[in-house]
């Protein structure tokens, strides 16, 4: 039972249940109703930073370029559903407009996919650290330019607007933004589902042995380069399906979804919620978003702030929202607040858990025969 409890999904289900009646709530201005609009968003990213979080927290490579699955699956998703009429030297494409749910998610999953595959297998045997963090960023960057340059396919600049929610059912059932947003909560649970098995699959297991340490998994003999390549393209798999979610939810997608700040928004969000944790991209989607939504009202500087709030989780949390509720069920709250704060008393708990405990079991002095 106690299992079952602490479960991450049996969390997640909780939170995605929650979050329509309690995000973007202010105690600031006293409004404590939510908003459904601020919480899609939330369950969109969290998607996209769990996905991130993938390569990031549980294999150990840093990628500031992971935007560039989003937009896309982002701008697959437009594409199919707005259609399009480009040449191509002397090759016409033209493709109607159409709102099939499921072909424009299978679209957008096989070409991010498919493009991360080949930028993988270029990549990934032959960089590692901050080499690979800039080669990421290098191609997310081609992406982007691709998307603002190519008017005539993807807008430029001002991207694709217009785009239609699909209607199933057909009584626009989309069209609601309760339903919409119930819609996009089951399509990432069932996302993140996939996610947890994989985490937790022998398969998870070697990605975190190669986290910790890539030599000695080599000399386990696994082949750590594949490992790594099947992780990369995997991580691409759930930004994909997020930018499938985000241009019907937007109804419009431009250039800015493949930039770096959307690609370092979801590392500040790894981090802020715990990087090697399931749960902590998840909460720190929704920490992120309600403290800008919370902070924006207060402030036309609410980016400092943010900012000012992660530095703070990084030099005093460095394990993140996660790692302070680790820290509390197990020291307690006053010993876990002063390890936070106090060097001293951080050095002092940990030298006292590593030492083994002194057991007196020497015998007891007895008196000299006379």
């Amino acid at each position: 039972m106690k299992r079952v409890l602490t479960h991450p999904l049996l969390w997640t289900a909780v939170l995605f249940i929650l979050l329509p009646y309690v995000a973007g709530a202010n105690p600031f201005t006293g409004n404590w109703s939510g908003f459904v609009g601020i919480a899609t968003t939330m369950v969109i990213f969290a998607l996209f930073a769990s996905g991130f979080n993938l390569l990031f927290g549980h294999v150990g490579e840093l990628s500031f370029g992971h935007a560039m699955f989003f937009t896309i699956g982002a701008y697959t998703t437009a594409l199919y559903a707005n259609g399009f009429n480009v040449q191509i030297g002397s090759l016409a494409l033209h493709h109607g407009k159409t709102d099939n749910l499921l072909i424009a998610l299978l679209l957008s999953v096989a070409i991010a996919v498919l493009w991360a595959w080949l930028l993988a297998r270029l990549v990934v045997p032959r960089s590692s650290g901050i080499y690979f963090s800039m080669i990421t960023l290098a191609f997310a960057q081609v992406i982007f330019f691709v998307t603002y340059r190519w008017s005539e396919l993807t807008g430029g600049e001002d991207g694709m607007q217009n785009i239609a929610r699909p209607n199933p059912l057909g009584n626009g059932f989309l069209q609601d933004s309760m339903h919409f947003y119930w819609f996009c909560a089951v399509c990432v649970f069932l996302a993140l589902c996939l996610l947890h098995y994989i985490l937790r699959s022998p398969f998870g297991s070697v990605l975190h042995a190669i986290r910790e340490n890539k030599q000695r998994a080599r000399f386990l003999g696994y082949d750590v380069d594949k490992f790594r390549v099947n992780a990369f393209v995997i991580s691409a798999l759930f930004p994909a399906i997020a930018g499938w979610l985000w241009t019907y939810y937007q109804q419009s997608i431009n250039p800015d979804a493949g930039s770096v700040e959307y690609s370092g928004n979801v590392v500040m969000m790894s981090l802020l919620g715990g990087m090697q944790t399931f749960l902590g991209p998840i909460l720190g989607a929704s920490v992120y978003y309600e403290l800008q939504n919370n902070v924006s009202q207060l402030t036309k500087y609410w980016e400092a702030w943010i900012g000012i709030v992660f530095v703070v989780f990084v030099l005093v949390g460095p394990r993140g929202i996660m790692g302070l509720f680790d820290d509390v069920r197990h020291y307690g709250f006053a010993t876990a607040f002063k390890r936070y704060f106090s060097p001293k008393t951080r050095v002092a708990v940990d030298m006292q858990e590593e030492l083994p405990p002194v057991i007196d079991d020497a015998p007891s002095a007895t008196k000299a025969p006379s």
